[in-house]
């Protein structure tokens, strides 16, 4: 059996076991129908569950650009936005790590390296994270400075464990696979030239765009469900929620910041709107469920229309 026919296999069990885990997740989820039964909330469900699908679908970009660039092929959108959509489904499995070995079927179904890819997700990851924690700090002002001072050594132990993990693996390689090591290094060298820098700076900048349009997001759906909050304390919030997607992402079990961000945002409001926190975060969560569902709809038709074209 071919290679690409195995992968193809091993990812369509992989997706039906997170499909399996995305229906236990909304089963397990304390949902009252009560809550969602208020005008407010169910408007916050739809424009959460619309921008997000739109974000998921485009966030393929920068980690399509970094996969054109460190493997030097010009690979089509159309290509890449099937296996994201997919991939991005898998972070629903236990282990939060499938979704980013999901993503290098793009290498087998375009045959490029799954070093290219691997890197690419690497560099995606980054990214997101940086810019997450820019806009967050900004909307947060004064007090980014007392949740590092209550959240910070976990993130500083998580920061010094992925930098180890990273390090052990650049030396392995390098001395398992020296030759080929060398070459990725002298090939990826040239992806930092000044022509191709242009193409990087756009996969670079693209979440600072994603997370600016996030955080509109969170401010507006925020306003309706806490209408009681002024303008500075919206903003907090909001960047508290996406503070605390940070802490969720790098703490082990606790997949997507499950009772994080009830915590922090709790926390930087000094215990005010509890209530309504508790039913934005799970409006958030049901409408972040949704879109990922919708979006991974979307690849798999998009991928079939494709497949049917490239077959006439």
């Amino acid at each position: 059996m071919k290679p690409k026919k195995v992968i193809n296999i091993i990812g369509n069990i992989i997706m039906i076991a997170a499909v399996i885990f995305v229906i236990k997740k909304l089963m397990g989820m304390d949902i009252k129908l009560s809550d969602l039964r208020n005008g407010r909330a169910i408007v916050s469900l739809g424009i959460c569950f619309v921008f997000q699908t739109l974000i998921i679908i485009f966030s393929c970009y920068p980690w399509l650009v970094f996969t054109r660039v460190l493997s030097g092929r010009s690979i089509p959108f159309s290509a890449a936005m099937p296996v994201y959509t997919q991939s991005n489904l898998y972070k629903y499995i236990p282990g939060n790590v499938f979704q980013y070995v999901g993503r290098n079927q793009l290498a087998a179904e375009m045959e490029i390296s799954h070093v290219d890819v691997a890197c690419a997700t690497v560099l995606d990851i980054f990214f997101c994270v940086m810019w997450t924690a820019v806009i967050s700090a900004l909307l947060l002002g004064g007090r980014i400075a007392e949740l590092l001072r209550r959240y910070g050594r976990g993130l500083l132990i998580a920061a010094v464990i992925g930098a180890a993990v990273i390090t052990a693996a650049a030396v392995l390689c390098r001395l398992r696979f020296y030759e080929r090591f060398g070459k990725y290094i002298s090939r990826y060298a040239k992806a930092f030239e000044r022509e191709k820098r242009p193409m990087l700076l756009r996969g670079v900048f693209y979440y600072l765009f994603q997370n600016a349009v996030s955080a509109a997001m969170y401010f507006a759906c925020l306003t309706l469900i806490v209408p009681n909050a002024g303008a500075k304390d919206l903003a907090m919030l909001t960047g508290a929620f996406m503070f605390a997607w940070i802490i969720g992402f790098v703490t082990p079990g606790a997949p997507g910041g499950i009772g994080i961000r009830e915590g922090v945002m709790i926390f930087v409001c000094d215990g005010s709107f509890p209530d309504r926190i508790v039913l934005f975060v799970l409006v958030m969560r049901i409408a972040s469920i949704l879109a990922d569902v919708a979006a991974f709809i979307v690849g798999r038709v998009f991928a079939g229309r494709q497949r049917s074209v490239n077959s006439k």
